[in-house]
């Protein structure tokens, strides 16, 4: 386990500590295809996922857990791990969030990684962030926008642009989700999402062959 995610550990335990003045939220999911970005995470196999939001004031903490593809020969257990903090700065008409959030799997070839946030929201619904990954160097803007439909339907978009450092291909993501919730049926949502990448080799190079990729999914959750 990497030193940032020790140090994202504390800072979740201490918000945690203050949870009488807290919002604490859980959450559970089951997804046809685990899909980060337009990538698998589960060689387009199931995933069964969970986490633990705590929110006070305009200071937040999570961690959330998912199975994913395990490299034949790797030891440990199949399992992503991801800590996050960040603090939600609100000022007179704008907000500045600022985050950190760690990549971590439970066995001993993964790919981990630390990535720092920096994002606004300037209408209801859109935000608008910068990421930047420490250890693969790289950057990744993005633009989400969320709606409440009719029917309690809701819908969700991401579009973003992920450009390595030392590489030479650049990939444009984009996902489109419609969900909607059943509280009469102990406050579940269904959903239903496509997910594209342009280029299913972003971290490589112009000798790669970019082939571009799109995935549907479908999945469960519940917020409790």
């Amino acid at each position: 386990m990497k030193r940032t995610t020790l140090l994202a550990i504390p800072a979740f335990l201490a918000l945690s500590s203050a949870a009488s003045a807290a919002t604490v939220t859980y959450n559970a999911a089951f997804v046809s295809n685990y899909l980060f970005r337009g990538l698998s995470q589960t060689d387009d196999g199931p995933a069964l996922q969970g986490g633990a939001d705590i929110k006070n004031g305009n200071a937040y903490a999570g961690a959330w857990f998912s199975n994913v593809d395990k490299p034949d020969g790797a030891e440990g257990l199949p399992v992503e791990m991801d800590v996050y903090f960040g603090y939600n700065n609100q000022f007179d008409g704008f907000n500045l969030d600022m985050g950190v959030r760690t990549y971590n799997t439970l066995f001993d070839v993964g790919r981990e990684e630390t990535e720092f946030k920096l994002g606004t929201s300037p209408a209801k619904g859109l935000s608008v962030n910068m990421h930047r990954g420490v250890k693969a160097q790289y950057w990744y803007p993005e633009v989400t926008f969320e709606k409440h439909l009719p029917q309690r339907l809701y819908l969700d978009v991401a579009v973003g642009m992920l450009m390595v450092d030392d590489a030479d291909d650049k990939a444009l993501t984009a996902r489109v989700e419609v969900a909607r919730d059943f509280p009469e049926f102990h406050k579940i949502d269904l959903f239903i999402a496509a997910d594209f990448i342009s280029d299913d080799t972003p971290y490589g190079d112009n000798n790669d062959k970019d082939d571009s990729d799109l995935n549907f999914v479908i999945g469960v959750r519940k917020n409790f």
